[in-house]
C-alpha cells in the first residue's frame, strides 16, 4: 500500500525580504505587460504570433 504524505509551509520574510519579494513580482508584472503590449501592436498590425525566443530576442534591441 502507498501512503501519500503532504506538508505545508508559510513563509515568515523579513522586512527587506518582503520589500525584495514585492520588488521581484513587480519587476515580473513590468515585463509580462510589455510582452503583451508588443503581442497586441503585433496582432493588430496583421503580424503572428510572436513565439518567447523571438520575444527574447526582440527584448534585446530594446
Amino acid at each position: 500500500m502507498q501512503r501519500l504524505q503532504a506538508f505545508k509551509y508559510e513563509l515568515m520574510p523579513t522586512g527587506d525580504q518582503q520589500r525584495d519579494m514585492r520588488r521581484f513580482a513587480g519587476s515580473c508584472r513590468f515585463v509580462f505587460n510589455q510582452a503583451l503590449a508588443l503581442q497586441k501592436a503585433n496582432h493588430a498590425a496583421g503580424g503572428p504570433f510572436i513565439g518567447y525566443v523571438a520575444m527574447a530576442r526582440l527584448s534585446g534591441r530594446a
